[in-house]
């Protein structure tokens, strides 16, 4: 592929700003991560009642994933995009009043339509059409870190403005007004610096609209299927791997302060660097599905060491190194979940629809993971505990070893046979 210098530099500035979005979008629905007890109290809710409602936001995700592949790929991705910013902005200004709870409800709802049927497929999209096949693990991985590092500094912000307040009702309504603002100015940037596929100037596009004959011929790919098989494995893992926190605290006597720096570095510092290495690395390898091939070997690796380390106190460093070795497999095929779209021969006119699938059975997941954690913590108290979470771990990067070399191979196989059919 060939660009002039001004067209590399417009990817880049799109690429920023679909970052700068997909950073941004999910903090109003996952604000608990950073304030829950404060949300609890200004909505004067019980636990269960917050639960319900990012199992409303849950819910509708998963109904929408599908349908959002379908709406990217047969309209505007950057209108989408727009809509997706200013949707969520104003749903976000009206969760800042903190109405009677039916209504949280139907905001968290509305969450799940504007973070994710109108954008997730359309960020795909957008960031599957700046570039290559060959550029795919690039434009993922930079999109990922981008994301992360972008959600980290607005998280940053957030503190400051929380800290503004008097008391944590206005706190919490201050917050929540904050992101929806953010919204607002990501959605005026999207309108000024994105541009839809065929008018970038990186792929070739005659400008017809999809059918619905398209979409069917697209889910009825198994390789699309099993991608999202693949991807679900290193999904269920990087939940498991959340669970490191609190067997470095009870296991290994680690300080609260210190799991918490752990923690932030977990989420941002090597999401960042594992995100930009995976893509130079797949890039390299010029093949995303072979990269997650060493990818998962590594998770189960480093999945098992865990065990093998004794209980004691004095070998806190070493299962550190274990962790930061651990996460960066972990993490470097999660950045690339939809690099491989191209590489498994999927015209880039329905790079939303491939999205969609993969992103339906990929997160899934979180319907189970979650709750095989705490079940195996329960009935197997203690270090016990910790070790069947390690062994599932493993499991699952083996599964997903298994799942990549039959994706690897079914890919071939089709590639072998475009190649002898254009003969």
């Amino acid at each position: 592929m060939s660009t002039s210098k001004s067209s590399k530099m417009e990817r880049w500035i799109i690429l920023f700003v679909v970052a700068l979005v997909g950073g941004i979008i999910t903090k109003l629905p996952y604000i608990k991560d950073s304030y829950y007890s404060a949300l609890t109290t200004a909505m004067g809710i019980t636990n269960t009642q917050f639960a319900f409602l990012l199992t409303a936001y849950g819910i509708m995700n998963t109904i929408v994933y599908i349908p959002g592949g379908f709406l990217a790929d047969r309209f505007s991705p950057k209108l989408l995009v727009v809509i997706s910013c200013f949707g969520t902005g104003l749903a976000g200004i009206w969760y800042s009043f903190l109405p009677p709870y039916p209504y949280l409800v139907a905001i968290h709802a509305a969450f799940g339509i504007t973070t994710v049927f109108t954008f997730w497929a359309a960020m795909v999209k957008i960031t599957n059409n700046l570039g290559s096949g060959d550029e795919q693990g690039k434009m993922f991985g930079l999109l990922e870190g981008g994301r992360g590092l972008i959600g980290t500094l607005v998280a940053l912000g957030s503190v400051w403005v929380f800290e503004r307040f008097a008391n944590e009702v206005m706190g919490v309504r201050g917050i929540i007004m904050y992101y929806s603002i953010a919204m607002m100015v990501a959605g005026v940037l999207s309108i000024i610096f994105i541009k839809d596929p065929a008018k970038i100037g990186t792929v070739e596009d005659d400008g017809t609209k999809q059918k619905w004959s398209d979409f069917k011929i697209v889910m009825k790919i198994p390789r699309v299927w099993l991608c999202g098989i693949v991807v679900a494995c290193n999904y269920t893992a990087v939940i498991l791997f959340g669970y490191i926190t609190p067997y470095l605290t009870e296991v290994y006597g680690l300080s609260n302060s210190g799991a918490a720096v752990l923690g932030i570095f977990r989420s941002y510092v090597l999401m960042f660097a594992a995100s930009m290495l995976a893509g130079a690395i797949a890039d390299k390898m010029k093949s995303v599905i072979r990269f997650w091939c060493y990818g998962y070997v590594g998770m189960a690796v480093f999945s098992f060491v865990y065990l093998l380390i004794p209980a004691n106190r004095s070998l806190l460093w070493i299962v550190v190194i274990n962790f930061i070795l651990h996460g960066m497999f972990l993490l470097a095929v999660k950045a690339l979940y939809f690099a491989p779209i191209d590489e498994m021969y999927i015209d880039k006119k329905l790079a939303g629809t491939a999205s969609g699938i993969i992103s339906i059975v990929g997160y899934a997941p979180e319907m189970f993971a979650y709750t095989l954690a705490g079940s195996l913590m329960d009935n197997n108290p203690g270090v016990k505990g910790f070790n069947m979470i390690f062994i599932a771990t493993g499991i699952f990067s083996i599964i997903g070893i298994i799942g990549v070399i039959i994706l690897k191979k079914s890919n071939d196989s089709y590639g072998k046979m475009l190649a002898e059919k254009h003969q």
